[in-house]
């Protein structure tokens, strides 16, 4: 973490809009704005935009204030709620699957049913896996991939790799174009390949989960491959001064 507060504070230098990007919607900004902190990170709440944020902004322009049959944990949905949804078990207008580490029997049955009868479906985002101080625990995707085998019906995603995040994030920068946008992350299934397919410039570190090797094995290759963020902020100075 030594080098990222330096690449930020060069950031701010040199008054370059950025934003902190996470797939994880089991906390709220809040909950992660208040991490970074802690880790000595110079950001403001506004900088943090979590899948869960992204879907509210979505769903709001596109649906209005729609009655949500919400997969979530409690931090998800007291999002939602604060943003002005209601939140439906028996009728709801659409249904919003989350990274919801309490998920039950009961919620993926309630899920199932409202599919069968073709409520629009959504999901924060479409990760496999979560890396924890535990190891690798099971993201939305398992649950995705469950109920596609019972359903038939696969969501609409509104986290990463989508572009409904990208618009989330320009929106929250204040940014009217994609050029010179550049995403820097450590996966490739959504960093990666959200920024290539959108065509943001696209940054991978070596310093998570992805090596060089699986890397090379992908079939979205990004536009600089990095070990840490260290030499991206070398990279950025020897630029700047050139």
């Amino acid at each position: 973490m030594e080098a990222t507060p330096r690449f930020l504070a060069a950031l701010r230098e040199r008054s370059i809009p950025h934003i902190f990007l996470t797939n994880n919607s089991s906390q709220s900004a809040r909950e992660y704005y208040e991490k970074l902190v802690n880790r000595g990170i110079d950001l403001t709440i506004d900088q943090v935009l979590t899948s869960g944020d992204s879907a509210i902004r979505y769903l709001k322009k596109a649906l209005g204030n729609p009655r949500v049959y919400l997969v979530g944990t409690p931090s998800l949905e007291d999002d939602f709620l604060r943003a002005g949804f209601t939140l439906d078990e028996d009728d709801p207008q659409c249904v919003v699957l989350g990274f919801d580490t309490g998920i039950t029997y009961r919620k993926l049955e309630i899920a199932a049913r409202h599919l069968y009868r073709g409520v629009p479906y959504f999901a924060t985002q479409p990760d496999i896996t979560c890396i924890t101080e535990r190891g690798l625990t099971p993201d939305v995707g398992v649950f995705i991939a469950g109920l596609k085998i019972m359903t038939g019906r696969e969501p609409e995603i509104l986290g990463k790799p989508s572009i409904v995040m990208i618009d989330a994030a320009m929106e929250r920068m204040g940014l009217a174009s994609l050029e010179g946008v550049a995403m820097v992350g450590d996966q490739l299934d959504t960093d990666i390949t959200m920024g290539v397919v959108n065509g943001l410039i696209s940054i991978l570190l070596l310093s998570g989960e992805t090596s060089l090797e699986k890397a090379q094995q992908f079939h979205l290759k990004p536009t600089h491959i990095f070990d840490h963020i260290g030499i991206l902020l070398e990279k950025m100075l020897q630029t700047s001064t050139a």
